[in-house]
């Protein structure tokens, strides 16, 4: 059975500028996506989409930015 859940990931500003920028971003993405599959079990985890989180700029502070990831999982 297949379903889409969703995960947020902050990332240090600095990180992004640092390490590569999407790319950066793209290698944490897979990396939560290799943890979710060990942690609950599921049979495939695949990623859909990322955004930034709505009203990151109320709650953001200027050393990070917070995303909303997408995945579609499978479970066993």
């Amino acid at each position: 059975m297949k379903q889409t859940i969703s995960t947020r990931l902050t990332v240090p500003t600095a990180s992004l500028s640092e390490e590569g920028g999407h790319a950066y971003l793209q290698s944490l993405i897979n990396t939560v996506a290799e943890d979710l599959k060990e942690e609950h079990g599921y049979t495939s985890v695949e990623y859909l989409d990322h955004k930034l989180e709505e009203g990151y700029l109320d709650t953001a502070d200027a050393d990070h930015l917070s995303f909303v990831v997408s995945y579609e999982v499978e479970l066993r």
